[in-house]
């Protein structure tokens, strides 16, 4: 099911040192009542950010965990 012509859907990724931390965030900053809900699994994930041709490996390469959330929003 694709959300409606008058909806979009929105996107938030908490980054954390573990899937706990990530949750808690979650909790303290009230994203459930903001509408947000579990997109996925929550894993640990690299971070490399891209500039054109460049790259940069993001928390010294180490793994961190990544919960992303969503939530649908008017268009």
């Amino acid at each position: 099911m694709s959300p409606s012509v008058s909806e979009r859907e929105e996107y938030l990724t908490i980054i954390a040192p573990s899937a706990h931390e990530a949750m808690a965030q979650f909790k303290a900053r009230g994203l459930d009542e903001q509408g947000y809900a579990i997109a996925g699994k929550i894993g640990r994930h690299q971070f490399a950010l891209v500039s054109g041709a460049d790259s940069t490996e993001l928390f010294s390469g180490g793994g961190m965990f990544a919960a992303t959330f969503s939530r649908k929003v008017p268009a």
